[in-house]
């Protein structure tokens, strides 16, 4: 017997796949940091069209709509991190975390705004006391960012041209949107491996203490 199709897309079974080279496959269960990390190479593949001529400029606000997408699902799974880093490692009710809602309804109400995904972040992160400080470089971009794009809407629908043009350099441009965005990827590692790192060793405290009283 056959398994029923359910929640199809008719988009996607309106194109079969007829041949592995050209197969590709839709699953459900992505994380936000793996479509965060999706949407940054695909924005690597569009900084690709930055040649210097003029047709290439009409590629800078897809680009830069692509960045700030993957850095906006990125502070979202940063936050889902973090506080079920609370939850695990810290006993925090997931109730209280959550505010009494389930991780994902949660996180997809805190809407687009980079500054306020940035402020929740830092605010658990810095809850979490650890050594490190979050770094500022991240913040300045994030913020010249959310100063161009406040709601995701003008690099989608193109931003009101400035009197005089930008004269913008691609090469530096592209770079420090990606060291950014890498850097806020290690600091999400960061704050969960110290934090676990530290549960284990008071774990492990604990039970050595245990043995020596018995």
């Amino acid at each position: 017997m056959t398994a029923s199709k359910t929640n199809s897309i008719a988009l996607f079974d309106r194109y079969p796949n007829t041949s592995p080279s050209t197969l590709v496959m839709y699953n459900r269960t992505y994380s936000l940091g793996e479509l965060s990390y999706a949407y940054y190479e695909s924005a690597l593949v569009v900084a690709n069209q930055f040649d210097g001529q003029a047709k290439s400029d009409i590629f800078l606000l897809p680009y830069l709509f692509l960045m700030r997408h993957a850095f906006e699902l990125l502070l979202k799974d940063g936050i889902l991190i973090l506080k079920n880093v609370q939850i695990q490692f810290c006993a925090s009710d997931p109730n209280e975390i959550y505010e009494n809602k389930k991780p994902l309804e949660y996180i997809q109400q805190r809407g687009h705004n980079l500054m306020k995904l940035l402020n929740e972040f830092r605010s658990i992160f810095n809850s979490l006391e650890l050594e490190e400080e979050f770094p500022r470089s991240i913040e300045s971009v994030l913020n010249i960012l959310h100063q161009a794009d406040r709601s995701s809407t003008e690099f989608r629908y193109g931003m009101q041209a400035d009197t005089d043009p930008s004269y913008i350099d691609s090469a530096s441009l592209c770079k420090d949107l990606s060291e950014q965005f890498h850097k806020l990827e290690i600091v999400i590692d960061y704050a969960y491996g110290t934090v676990k790192s530290r549960y284990s060793t008071q774990r492990q405290n604990d039970q050595t203490a245990r043995a020596a009283s018995s």
